[in-house]
């Protein structure tokens, strides 16, 4: 092309499939991302055992809700809509169950820490796919 058009469109093209190919190969980004969920997981799971201290006498639903608001900051009256959005996230598929722990700081990691919105993104995304690989070595299944 005389204006030097089609050059310019065929090289940022190639950018960016260049960049979208090597982007899931990005070893360091990938490594800092896994210690942060891990370290995420971890003081999580002590935060939850200080709430599940303090409220002995709460259901999990209320120890759940407690953790959202000291982890996420969110208002009590956000806690159920993080509850509901976690529950259809993680607990609801494939095969529909109870909302535990596990889900809730799966849901918590994926759309804090990664900032990814599970309703856009889809829950089935490799990022997603290693948080729920790392919460489940760190979360107990059954809290």
């Amino acid at each position: 092309m005389p204006n030097g058009e089609g050059e310019l469109g065929a090289g940022a093209a190639k950018s960016s499939w260049l960049e979208d190919t090597l982007r899931p190969l990005n070893f360091v980004a990938t490594m800092r991302e896994r210690r942060q969920i891990r370290r995420f997981c971890d003081e999580s799971l002590m935060l939850y055992r200080q709430v599940e201290a303090q409220m002995p006498q709460a259901s999990q639903t209320e120890r759940y809700g407690r953790f959202i608001e000291l982890r996420s900051g969110v208002a009590p009256g956000s806690v159920p809509t993080v509850l509901r959005r976690a529950a259809e996230s993680f607990a609801d598929w494939p095969n529909e169950r109870p909302l535990n722990f596990r889900d809730v700081v799966q849901y918590l990691a994926v759309t804090d820490c990664l900032k990814i919105d599970i309703a856009v993104a889809g829950v089935r995304s490799r990022m997603v796919d290693f948080v729920i690989d790392i919460v489940g070595h760190v979360i107990p299944r059954d809290l």
